[in-house]
């Protein structure tokens, strides 16, 4: 089987409005502070969470849909302020080609992403996208990856290996024991319904 990918075009995406921002906010912070990306964060719940628990770290949330955006906004305005989380209503990977600087990024986080069945190239580990999401990531970063979907999981796992050579750090299986532990809505309601989830974990280790 050929694992061949499509080349990125970063020429093809242009700066997405308010991208000056982010920027801004990305050098306030200390350069040492460790940078999480989360890709589809849907109304918030993991990052808004995940940021309240790891003050020392900053958190970048992306969630392109509208709908879902403002009730992510909604939910930091019914919180103190979060000064480690930046939330972007928009198309991640533009502002991850325009925004972030080369191995920039200790972890990236994709939970539940559309599993597009019809559209390989769109599925995360296939797209041309993964490529620009590798250059930002550090060496020794990690991205960490959930679906409910079993043939998703599979598919991510061979081509992670064989197109992008990333390395398996964890692969598990959540139940209806991990319930109270749910990372997001979408978690929460597979695994409540009784699906297994798939919870993957991969390291950068060469450029």
């Amino acid at each position: 089987m050929s694992y061949e990918v499509r080349a990125f075009n970063p020429t093809s995406l242009t700066p997405p409005s308010g991208i000056e921002g982010l920027v801004a906010w990305l050098r306030e912070k200390p350069e040492n502070a460790a940078l999480d990306i989360e890709i589809g964060c849907g109304t918030g719940w993991h990052p808004i969470r995940y940021s309240m628990q790891n003050p020392e770290r900053r958190v970048v949330a992306f969630e392109h849909t509208r709908a879902k955006f403002e009730r992510f906004a909604t939910r930091l305005n019914h919180h103190p302020p979060i000064p480690n989380l930046y939330p972007v209503h928009g198309e991640a990977i533009r502002w991850i080609t325009h925004a972030l600087q080369s191995e920039s990024v200790d972890r990236y986080f994709i939970l539940y992403p559309n599993p597009e069945p019809k559209a390989a190239n769109k599925r995360w580990m296939r797209s041309p996208a993964m490529q620009r999401i590798l250059e930002t990531l550090k060496i020794g970063g990690e991205i960490i990856m959930a679906t409910n979907e079993e043939w998703y999981a599979q598919e991510a796992l061979e081509w992670a290996e064989n197109a992008w050579k990333l390395v398996l750090v964890s692969r598990r299986e959540l139940g209806s024991s991990d319930l109270p532990h749910a990372r997001t809505h979408f978690e929460k309601k597979y695994l409540a319904r009784g699906e297994t989830c798939f919870d993957l974990r991969w390291r950068k280790m060469r450029s």
